[in-house]
């Protein structure tokens, strides 16, 4: 009987890391390669017309990346990526 736990608790527990696993990026890796590829990016563009309000997207979303805030932080990078013309890595 302890062993037909142990093994569903085994089984269980696999089941639920694979889930995990296969979820894909989280948000904090989202906000971590937005992030780097705003600052790989962003050189290249700053004769676009849209730089300033861009970068200013941009800089407020890294600030809420870095306050725990990363789905408000992803979506203005994301803003500011598009502005410039750049599809956003993710």
């Amino acid at each position: 009987m302890k062993s037909h736990l142990i093994l569903g608790a085994v089984a269980a527990t696999l089941l639920l890391s694979g889930a995990a696993y296969a979820s894909g990026p989280t948000n904090v890796d989202k906000c971590t390669t937005l992030t780097k590829q705003w600052n790989d990016v962003s050189p290249n563009h700053k004769t676009n017309a849209k730089f300033a309000a861009a970068q200013k997207d941009a800089t407020a979303g890294i600030q809420m990346c870095h306050a725990k805030k990363e789905s408000e932080g992803i979506l203005s990078i994301d803003k500011a990526l598009n502005m410039l013309g750049v599809k956003p890595a993710i």
